[in-house]
Protein backbone atom coordinates (compact mmCIF):
# COMPACT_ATOMS: atom_id res chain seq x y z
CA UNK A 1 0.00 0.00 0.00
CA UNK A 2 1.53 3.57 -1.03
CA UNK A 3 1.98 5.93 1.78
CA UNK A 4 1.25 8.65 -0.56
CA UNK A 5 -2.44 9.60 -1.27
CA UNK A 6 -3.69 12.51 -4.06
CA UNK A 7 -6.55 14.02 -3.56
CA UNK A 8 -8.38 17.78 -4.93
CA UNK A 9 -8.01 20.24 -1.82
CA UNK A 10 -11.17 21.46 0.24
CA UNK A 11 -11.49 23.98 3.05
CA UNK A 12 -10.74 21.67 5.73
CA UNK A 13 -7.09 21.43 3.83
CA UNK A 14 -6.58 25.01 4.12
CA UNK A 15 -3.72 26.05 7.42
CA UNK A 16 -1.82 22.75 5.45
CA UNK A 17 -1.88 24.39 2.47
CA UNK A 18 -0.41 27.83 3.74
CA UNK A 19 2.21 26.29 5.96
CA UNK A 20 3.30 24.35 2.99
CA UNK A 21 3.40 27.48 0.95
CA UNK A 22 5.35 29.30 3.74
CA UNK A 23 7.41 26.90 3.68
CA UNK A 24 9.29 26.83 0.59
CA UNK A 25 11.06 29.31 -1.60
CA UNK A 26 12.45 30.54 -4.50
CA UNK A 27 16.01 30.67 -3.74
CA UNK A 28 18.54 33.18 -5.28
CA UNK A 29 20.35 36.36 -3.77
CA UNK A 30 17.35 37.00 -1.97
CA UNK A 31 15.57 34.07 -1.24
CA UNK A 32 11.69 34.75 -1.44
CA UNK A 33 8.96 32.96 0.36
CA UNK A 34 5.23 32.97 -1.37
CA UNK A 35 2.56 32.91 0.90
CA UNK A 36 -1.06 33.02 1.21
CA UNK A 37 -2.66 34.73 4.51
CA UNK A 38 -5.09 34.49 5.92
CA UNK A 39 -6.51 32.04 3.07
CA UNK A 40 -4.97 30.06 0.57
CA UNK A 41 -8.42 29.64 -1.55
CA UNK A 42 -9.43 33.56 -1.43
CA UNK A 43 -6.47 34.00 -3.92
CA UNK A 44 -7.20 31.09 -5.99
CA UNK A 45 -9.34 33.26 -7.86
CA UNK A 46 -6.72 35.10 -9.23
CA UNK A 47 -5.77 32.29 -11.60
CA UNK A 48 -9.23 31.94 -12.68
CA UNK A 49 -13.01 31.50 -12.46
CA UNK A 50 -12.34 27.66 -12.38
CA UNK A 51 -9.97 26.22 -10.12
CA UNK A 52 -8.93 22.94 -8.67
CA UNK A 53 -5.90 22.31 -6.49
CA UNK A 54 -3.95 18.75 -5.92
CA UNK A 55 -2.73 18.19 -2.64
CA UNK A 56 -0.88 15.37 -1.69
CA UNK A 57 -0.18 13.60 1.26
CA UNK A 58 2.60 11.33 2.99
CA UNK A 59 0.18 9.17 4.79
CA UNK A 60 2.69 7.93 7.15
CA UNK A 61 3.64 11.08 8.37
CA UNK A 62 0.22 12.64 8.19
CA UNK A 63 1.45 15.67 6.33
CA UNK A 64 0.71 17.75 3.21
CA UNK A 65 3.63 17.19 0.82
CA UNK A 66 2.79 18.64 -2.38
CA UNK A 67 0.62 20.71 -4.04
CA UNK A 68 -0.55 22.31 -7.45
CA UNK A 69 -3.05 23.96 -9.02
CA UNK A 70 -5.50 24.13 -12.01
CA UNK A 71 -6.73 26.93 -13.32
CA UNK A 72 -9.23 28.30 -16.43
CA UNK A 73 -10.86 31.29 -17.47
CA UNK A 74 -11.72 33.33 -20.31
CA UNK A 75 -8.62 34.09 -22.80
CA UNK A 76 -7.95 35.70 -26.53
CA UNK A 77 -6.21 33.34 -28.23
CA UNK A 78 -5.55 34.66 -31.76
CA UNK A 79 -8.00 37.45 -30.80
CA UNK A 80 -10.60 34.43 -30.12
CA UNK A 81 -12.15 34.17 -26.89
CA UNK A 82 -11.04 31.03 -25.44
CA UNK A 83 -11.65 29.01 -22.09
CA UNK A 84 -7.88 28.43 -21.79
CA UNK A 85 -6.06 27.03 -18.16
CA UNK A 86 -3.53 27.71 -16.18
CA UNK A 87 -1.00 25.81 -14.20
CA UNK A 88 0.43 26.95 -10.91
CA UNK A 89 1.75 26.74 -7.49
CA UNK A 90 3.37 23.45 -7.69
CA UNK A 91 5.25 22.93 -4.49
CA UNK A 92 7.09 19.75 -2.67
CA UNK A 93 8.52 19.22 0.44
CA UNK A 94 12.52 19.06 -0.26
CA UNK A 95 12.39 15.55 1.39
CA UNK A 96 9.94 13.99 -1.19
CA UNK A 97 11.54 15.56 -4.21
CA UNK A 98 12.63 13.13 -7.18
CA UNK A 99 11.51 9.58 -7.62
CA UNK A 100 7.96 8.49 -9.06
CA UNK A 101 6.20 11.12 -6.81
CA UNK A 102 5.92 14.07 -9.92
CA UNK A 103 4.82 11.74 -12.15
CA UNK A 104 1.88 10.31 -10.13
CA UNK A 105 0.69 13.67 -9.47
CA UNK A 106 0.55 14.56 -13.27
CA UNK A 107 -1.32 11.47 -13.89
CA UNK A 108 -3.57 12.59 -11.53
CA UNK A 109 -3.54 16.14 -13.29
CA UNK A 110 -3.82 14.38 -16.53
CA UNK A 111 -7.41 12.64 -15.39
CA UNK A 112 -8.82 15.96 -14.38
CA UNK A 113 -8.16 16.98 -18.11
CA UNK A 114 -9.88 14.20 -19.61
CA UNK A 115 -12.88 15.41 -17.07
CA UNK A 116 -12.52 18.61 -18.35
CA UNK A 117 -10.27 19.09 -21.23
CA UNK A 118 -8.73 22.36 -22.17
CA UNK A 119 -7.06 22.89 -25.31
CA UNK A 120 -3.85 23.89 -23.35
CA UNK A 121 -2.04 25.23 -20.27
CA UNK A 122 -0.45 28.75 -19.36
CA UNK A 123 2.51 28.28 -16.83
CA UNK A 124 5.50 30.68 -15.73
CA UNK A 125 8.49 29.57 -14.27
CA UNK A 126 10.88 31.56 -12.40
CA UNK A 127 14.40 32.29 -13.81
CA UNK A 128 16.42 30.68 -10.33
CA UNK A 129 13.98 27.97 -10.65
CA UNK A 130 16.17 26.15 -13.28
CA UNK A 131 15.37 22.47 -11.56
CA UNK A 132 11.84 22.77 -12.28
CA UNK A 133 12.28 23.84 -15.18
CA UNK A 134 15.00 20.84 -15.71
CA UNK A 135 12.26 17.79 -14.25
CA UNK A 136 9.21 19.41 -16.58
CA UNK A 137 10.36 19.91 -20.10
CA UNK A 138 11.09 16.66 -22.31
CA UNK A 139 7.33 15.13 -21.72
CA UNK A 140 9.29 12.71 -19.63
CA UNK A 141 7.45 9.92 -17.42
CA UNK A 142 3.89 11.18 -19.05
CA UNK A 143 4.42 14.64 -18.35
CA UNK A 144 2.86 17.08 -21.00
CA UNK A 145 4.81 18.73 -23.09
CA UNK A 146 6.40 21.76 -22.19
CA UNK A 147 6.66 24.40 -24.89
CA UNK A 148 8.41 27.60 -24.32
CA UNK A 149 7.09 31.10 -25.36
CA UNK A 150 9.68 33.02 -24.48
CA UNK A 151 10.46 35.42 -21.04
CA UNK A 152 7.61 37.28 -18.64
CA UNK A 153 10.21 40.04 -17.51
CA UNK A 154 8.48 41.01 -14.35
CA UNK A 155 11.20 43.60 -12.46
CA UNK A 156 10.51 45.20 -9.18
CA UNK A 157 10.94 48.53 -10.25
CA UNK A 158 12.68 50.87 -6.87
CA UNK A 159 10.32 53.25 -5.90
CA UNK A 160 13.35 55.75 -4.28
CA UNK A 161 14.12 58.39 -6.33
CA UNK A 162 11.79 61.31 -6.67
CA UNK A 163 10.74 61.77 -10.84
CA UNK A 164 9.05 64.63 -12.45
CA UNK A 165 5.69 64.30 -14.06
CA UNK A 166 5.77 63.98 -17.60
CA UNK A 167 3.16 66.47 -19.50
CA UNK A 168 2.00 65.63 -23.07
CA UNK A 169 -0.26 67.74 -25.12
CA UNK A 170 -3.79 66.46 -25.12
CA UNK A 171 -3.39 63.91 -22.49
CA UNK A 172 -5.28 63.76 -19.08
CA UNK A 173 -4.44 60.95 -16.60
CA UNK A 174 -6.55 60.87 -13.94
CA UNK A 175 -7.99 57.87 -11.78
CA UNK A 176 -11.16 56.22 -12.61
CA UNK A 177 -14.60 55.89 -11.52
CA UNK A 178 -16.86 53.93 -10.78
CA UNK A 179 -19.46 54.91 -13.13
CA UNK A 180 -16.27 54.05 -15.80
CA UNK A 181 -15.54 51.40 -14.77
CA UNK A 182 -17.19 49.50 -17.90
CA UNK A 183 -15.57 51.36 -20.68
CA UNK A 184 -12.35 50.93 -18.79
CA UNK A 185 -13.14 47.04 -19.10
CA UNK A 186 -14.01 47.31 -22.53
CA UNK A 187 -10.82 49.55 -23.14
CA UNK A 188 -8.77 46.52 -21.91
CA UNK A 189 -10.48 44.08 -23.58
CA UNK A 190 -10.10 45.64 -26.89
CA UNK A 191 -6.55 46.33 -26.58
CA UNK A 192 -5.82 42.68 -24.76
CA UNK A 193 -7.69 40.85 -27.63
CA UNK A 194 -4.23 41.70 -29.31
CA UNK A 195 -1.83 39.89 -27.17
CA UNK A 196 -1.68 35.83 -26.90
CA UNK A 197 -3.78 34.92 -23.90
CA UNK A 198 -4.87 38.38 -22.55
CA UNK A 199 -7.64 38.03 -20.00
CA UNK A 200 -10.93 39.06 -20.71
CA UNK A 201 -12.56 40.80 -18.27
CA UNK A 202 -15.89 41.17 -16.55
CA UNK A 203 -16.82 43.79 -13.92
CA UNK A 204 -17.48 40.78 -11.66
CA UNK A 205 -13.47 40.16 -11.69
CA UNK A 206 -13.41 43.25 -9.79
CA UNK A 207 -15.28 41.82 -7.13
CA UNK A 208 -14.91 37.91 -6.95
CA UNK A 209 -12.63 37.62 -9.94
CA UNK A 210 -9.02 37.94 -11.26
CA UNK A 211 -9.11 41.82 -10.55
CA UNK A 212 -10.22 40.90 -7.06
CA UNK A 213 -9.71 43.81 -4.85
CA UNK A 214 -8.58 46.17 -7.40
CA UNK A 215 -10.94 49.25 -6.88
CA UNK A 216 -12.08 52.00 -9.37
CA UNK A 217 -9.60 54.58 -7.98
CA UNK A 218 -6.82 52.14 -8.01
CA UNK A 219 -6.95 52.70 -11.80
CA UNK A 220 -5.10 55.57 -14.15
CA UNK A 221 -7.15 56.16 -17.56
CA UNK A 222 -5.47 58.16 -20.13
CA UNK A 223 -7.79 60.25 -21.67
CA UNK A 224 -7.33 62.04 -25.20
CA UNK A 225 -11.02 64.51 -26.00
CA UNK A 226 -12.49 62.32 -23.71
CA UNK A 227 -11.64 58.98 -25.57
CA UNK A 228 -9.63 56.50 -23.48
CA UNK A 229 -6.19 55.67 -25.31
CA UNK A 230 -4.57 53.89 -21.77
CA UNK A 231 -4.42 52.65 -18.63
CA UNK A 232 -2.58 51.47 -15.70
CA UNK A 233 -3.45 50.35 -12.22
CA UNK A 234 -1.88 50.00 -8.90
CA UNK A 235 -2.87 46.71 -7.51
CA UNK A 236 -2.01 45.86 -3.81
CA UNK A 237 -2.66 42.07 -2.98
CA UNK A 238 -1.70 41.75 0.32
CA UNK A 239 -4.42 41.35 2.22
CA UNK A 240 -4.64 37.68 -0.12
CA UNK A 241 -1.25 37.14 -0.83
CA UNK A 242 2.18 37.94 0.52
CA UNK A 243 5.80 37.73 -0.41
CA UNK A 244 8.59 37.49 2.25
CA UNK A 245 12.14 37.57 2.46
CA UNK A 246 13.13 33.88 3.38
CA UNK A 247 17.00 34.76 3.72
CA UNK A 248 19.66 36.66 2.14
CA UNK A 249 22.47 35.04 0.22
CA UNK A 250 26.20 35.84 -0.06
CA UNK A 251 27.27 39.47 1.48
CA UNK A 252 23.89 40.41 1.20
CA UNK A 253 22.48 39.01 4.31
CA UNK A 254 25.43 40.01 6.92
CA UNK A 255 25.60 43.69 4.93
CA UNK A 256 21.83 44.61 4.90
CA UNK A 257 22.29 46.74 8.06
CA UNK A 258 25.21 48.80 6.14
CA UNK A 259 23.17 49.02 3.42
CA UNK A 260 20.03 49.91 5.29
CA UNK A 261 21.54 52.81 7.08
CA UNK A 262 23.30 54.26 3.61
CA UNK A 263 19.55 53.63 2.28
CA UNK A 264 18.33 55.59 5.18
CA UNK A 265 20.79 59.01 4.03
CA UNK A 266 19.82 59.04 0.71
CA UNK A 267 15.98 58.43 0.90
CA UNK A 268 15.76 54.98 -0.31
CA UNK A 269 14.00 51.73 0.82
CA UNK A 270 15.49 49.65 3.37
CA UNK A 271 15.46 45.60 2.86
CA UNK A 272 13.42 43.76 4.81
CA UNK A 273 14.96 41.27 7.62
CA UNK A 274 14.68 37.84 7.04
CA UNK A 275 10.86 36.65 7.69
CA UNK A 276 9.64 40.15 7.01
CA UNK A 277 6.85 40.76 4.14
CA UNK A 278 8.34 42.83 0.95
CA UNK A 279 5.84 45.96 0.91
CA UNK A 280 5.06 45.81 -2.94
CA UNK A 281 2.38 46.88 -5.47
CA UNK A 282 1.39 45.39 -8.90
CA UNK A 283 1.15 47.97 -11.71
CA UNK A 284 -1.36 46.36 -13.25
CA UNK A 285 -3.98 45.95 -16.70
CA UNK A 286 -1.27 47.91 -18.17
CA UNK A 287 -2.67 48.49 -22.16
CA UNK A 288 -1.99 51.55 -24.55
CA UNK A 289 -3.89 52.63 -27.93
CA UNK A 290 -1.45 51.68 -30.43
CA UNK A 291 1.25 50.66 -28.28
CA UNK A 292 1.68 54.23 -28.05
CA UNK A 293 4.94 54.65 -26.18
CA UNK A 294 4.46 58.28 -25.21
CA UNK A 295 1.39 57.45 -23.74
CA UNK A 296 2.85 54.78 -21.99
CA UNK A 297 5.59 56.73 -20.62
CA UNK A 298 3.34 58.87 -19.37
CA UNK A 299 1.18 56.05 -17.65
CA UNK A 300 3.80 54.59 -16.27
CA UNK A 301 5.59 57.48 -14.85
CA UNK A 302 2.29 58.33 -13.09
CA UNK A 303 1.70 55.31 -11.40
CA UNK A 304 5.36 55.41 -10.17
CA UNK A 305 4.65 58.75 -8.66
CA UNK A 306 1.24 57.40 -7.04
CA UNK A 307 3.35 54.77 -5.94
CA UNK A 308 5.73 56.68 -4.44
CA UNK A 309 3.27 58.18 -2.04
CA UNK A 310 2.59 55.05 -0.90
CA UNK A 311 3.58 52.25 1.80
CA UNK A 312 5.49 50.61 -0.50
CA UNK A 313 8.96 49.61 -1.76
CA UNK A 314 8.94 48.30 -4.97
CA UNK A 315 6.35 47.75 -7.90
CA UNK A 316 6.30 44.84 -10.06
CA UNK A 317 5.02 45.36 -13.38
CA UNK A 318 4.98 42.13 -16.10
CA UNK A 319 5.28 42.73 -19.62
CA UNK A 320 6.40 39.84 -21.98
CA UNK A 321 9.68 40.48 -23.68
CA UNK A 322 7.91 41.08 -27.46
CA UNK A 323 5.53 43.54 -25.76
CA UNK A 324 5.95 46.75 -27.54
CA UNK A 325 5.62 48.33 -24.21
CA UNK A 326 8.29 46.45 -22.27
CA UNK A 327 11.45 48.66 -23.40
CA UNK A 328 9.74 51.32 -20.68
CA UNK A 329 10.69 49.18 -17.62
CA UNK A 330 14.22 49.96 -18.33
CA UNK A 331 13.74 53.21 -17.49
CA UNK A 332 13.58 52.97 -13.65
CA UNK A 333 15.81 51.38 -11.75
CA UNK A 334 14.86 47.81 -10.45
CA UNK A 335 15.91 44.68 -8.96
CA UNK A 336 15.62 42.17 -12.07
CA UNK A 337 12.93 39.39 -12.70
CA UNK A 338 12.03 37.25 -15.24
CA UNK A 339 9.97 33.86 -15.69
CA UNK A 340 9.87 31.65 -18.79
CA UNK A 341 6.46 31.17 -20.13
CA UNK A 342 5.30 27.99 -21.45
CA UNK A 343 2.61 26.47 -22.97
CA UNK A 344 1.64 22.97 -21.56
CA UNK A 345 0.33 20.75 -23.81
CA UNK A 346 -1.01 16.56 -23.89
CA UNK A 347 0.36 15.08 -27.53
CA UNK A 348 -3.44 14.98 -28.87
CA UNK A 349 -4.00 19.50 -28.44
CA UNK A 350 -0.07 19.92 -30.11
CA UNK A 351 -2.31 21.19 -33.57
CA UNK A 352 -3.96 23.72 -31.18
CA UNK A 353 -0.59 24.80 -29.99
CA UNK A 354 0.63 25.27 -33.45
CA UNK A 355 -1.82 27.31 -34.67
CA UNK A 356 -0.51 30.31 -31.83
CA UNK A 357 -0.01 33.25 -33.88
CA UNK A 358 2.84 35.04 -32.98
CA UNK A 359 1.75 38.18 -31.52
CA UNK A 360 3.21 39.01 -28.10
CA UNK A 361 1.98 37.22 -25.06
CA UNK A 362 0.45 39.17 -21.65
CA UNK A 363 -0.28 37.45 -18.42
CA UNK A 364 -0.88 39.51 -15.56
CA UNK A 365 1.89 39.86 -13.07
CA UNK A 366 -0.70 40.20 -10.21
CA UNK A 367 -2.18 36.97 -11.50
CA UNK A 368 0.96 34.16 -11.73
Amino acid sequence: MTRYRFALATAEHDAALRRRMAADWMDGRIALSFRREPSYFAGGCLHGDQVQTIVCFDDARAELVGLGSRASSMMYVNGVPMRTGYLSDLRCHPDHRGGTLLARGYRYLRALHEAAPLPFYATVIYEGNEPAANVLQGARAGLPSYRSLGRVLTPAIRLDRDRGRIDVAGLDISTATQAGVARVLAFLNRRLAGRQFGPMYTIDDLTTGRLHGLRADDMLVAHRANRIVGTLALWDQSALRQTHVAHYRGWLGPLRPVANLAARLIGARPLPAPGERIPFVYFACFAVEDDDLVVGRALLRAAYRCARSGPWHFAICGLHERDPLAMLLSEYRSIASAGRLFVVHYPEDSEAVDRLDDRPPYLEAGCL
